[in-house]
């Protein structure tokens, strides 16, 4: 290939006969061919291109006269070129075909387009380095795999920076997220190297070195089987197949996350140095994909572990009353909502129920010191409105930007009577005997930490009965806010899914209720409470 056609900008289209001989070019093929375009007319184009090119270029032209297009790069000396050959009729039911060049770097320069498209598209991080295999193979390559530091993903240790990742002579310490072959049947290469496994490579494998040192590093199939040498049988037997291989750091931030390899069968030209130039920047663009869902994948894990450790997971009904309980997490990021059953000694309960406004660490932290202050406060015997009193001054030390809503409550089974204050939250419903449902009287306050010390909020506190029969619904905004509708529309569906769901078992209506309102969910994370008196047997056991 000579220096004018690596520098020109377009593609060129050569016109050849089923066995290779060039019938047309224009200028852009001269160069190519490094001789005037009339000289290469009637030339057989293995002869003009070299002997390294003539078996696959047979090949393809065999494949474009049966009428089937070629994709693919012809070997030459100075490169692999990339190549398309297409069938044309040309009358009297000849065919001829049209093979078309790419000069250097345009299909690379494609490929990243694309990848630029296609990586990326979620923070899911197996989705992100299946879509990284699956820009590159077959196209650049014949398989890839993407392989991430072990210790990311079991602990979320943030990665080492580069060149100090396990050190230059460690091991390298990874797990496979995404591999791709172009066979015919990949499962059976899918088997033999499933997603998910984890792999200690020797210090002294092409693999190792490539995390420890930061580098890429370009190795042949005699390094396989010291990289796999727990593999045996057909899959090593294929493997051997695969002759130039490339191992590329994936860094982002200064920062080692893994590597993803690349690697060319028998038959194919190998990796040169337009290719390691491409790979290097393919690599660079995966990088910050991966360590985007990287970082997702450790807040995310840390958010949710904090919640877990904090929201209740068994609530305890006390004496004369029956309580059924649901907390459904958003599909995505984790909130802040929150609920309480503080049995008094007076045989009261106090049940608190609270949304700490956001997503994320922030929302799940908020919500759990607003938790653990509010178990503390009604467990200490405070009336209501005191307890959201001091929960707002509680508030107001936390993020500027976080607030809350809140509801307390104290019940005395024996009457059905109760106490309660409330900070911004939806009203409870009630559910009553003779099958319909109404608003539980409520008084209006402030959220919690919107107010400031000059001007304390003041709870009010009302005192009420729940009707023989009724059910009592806490619940948090997740479950009636809607884009399709406004709260109020939301609390009315509510209060007709409580109707509908009503049951002996309060077990059942609260299934009932989610069941109903299918639409709500995965939005916002949703919190649901039913509170009723228990039936004489029940109270009496």
């Amino acid at each position: 290939m000579s220096e004018p056609f690596a520098a020109h900008a377009g593609p060129v289209t050569v016109l050849l006969t089923p066995d290779g001989e060039v019938t047309a070019c224009g200028d852009g093929a001269a160069r190519l061919f490094g001789c005037p375009a009339a000289a290469a007319v009637g030339a057989r184009l293995p002869e003009l291109l070299g002997a390294a090119s003539a078996e696959p270029l047979e090949a393809a032209l065999k494949q474009a006269a049966a009428g089937r297009p070629w994709r693919g790069t012809l070997p030459l000396a100075d490169g692999p070129l990339e190549v398309s050959c297409d069938p044309m009729a040309a009358g009297s039911g000849r065919t001829l075909v049209a093979l078309t060049v790419a000069p250097p770097w345009a299909a690379g320069l494609e490929l990243l387009n694309e990848a630029g498209r296609r990586i990326g598209s979620t923070l899911d991080l197996h989705r992100t380095a299946a879509e990284i295999v699956g820009v590159t193979v077959p196209r650049f390559a014949d398989a890839g795999a993407i392989y991430v530091l072990e210790s990311l993903l079991a602990d979320g240790r943030p990665a080492t920076p580069a060149g100090g990742a396990g050190g230059a002579h460690g091991p390298a310490v990874v797990r496979r997220l995404a591999i791709a072959f172009a066979e015919d049947d990949p499962s059976g290469w899918a088997r033999e190297f499933p997603v998910n496994e984890v792999i200690v490579y020797p210090p002294d494998t092409p693999y190792a070195q490539c995390v420890g040192g930061a580098r890429m590093v370009e190795f042949g199939s005699d390094a396989i089987p010291d990289a796999i040498a727990h593999r045996t049988g057909p899959a090593m037997d294929g493997l051997l197949d695969h002759v130039s291989l490339l191992a590329v750091p994936l860094v982002a931030r200064g920062r080692v996350l893994g590597f993803a390899v690349f690697s060319r069968k028998r038959g194919r030209p190998p990796f040169a140095p337009a290719d390691t130039a491409l790979a290097a920047e393919l690599a660079a663009r995966a990088a910050t994909c991966v360590d985007n869902a990287c970082l997702y994948r450790r807040e995310h894990r840390t958010v949710t572990a904090l919640q877990a450790t904090l929201k209740p997971g068994r609530v305890t009904a006390p004496a004369g009353l029956e309580i059924a309980h649901r907390y459904v997490p958003a599909g995505g990021d984790v909130g802040g909502d929150w609920y309480d059953v503080v049995p008094l000694p007076d045989e009261r309960v106090a049940i608190v129920i609270g949304d700490s406004v956001g997503h994320g660490v922030t929302a799940a932290a908020a919500m759990g010191q607003l938790r653990i202050a509010a178990h503390t406060l009604a467990g200490g015997g405070l009336p209501p409105a005191e307890v959201l009193t001091r929960l707002d001054t509680i508030a107001q030390g936390l993020d500027a930007a976080q607030f809350a809503t809140c509801l307390c409550l104290v019940c005395d089974p024996a009457t059905m009577r109760c106490e309660l204050a409330c900070a911004g939250h939806p009203p409870p419903l009630l559910a009553l005997a003779d099958g319909t449902a109404r608003h539980f009287a409520v008084p209006h306050g402030l959220p919690l930490g919107v107010s400031d010390p000059a001007h304390p909020p003041e709870y009010e506190q009302l005192s009420a009965v729940i009707p023989e029969g009724a059910t009592l619904a806490f619940y948090t905004d997740g479950l009636v806010e809607s884009r399709m509708r406004n709260v109020d529309e939301g609390i009315a569906r509510l209060a007709s899914a409580l109707v509908a769901s009503r049951s002996e078992s309060l077990e059942a209506t609260a299934d009932g209720v989610l069941a109903l309102l299918p639409d709500q969910q995965g939005h916002d994370d949703i919190a649901l409470l039913l509170v009723r008196a228990a039936a004489p047997e029940s109270a009496n056991r």
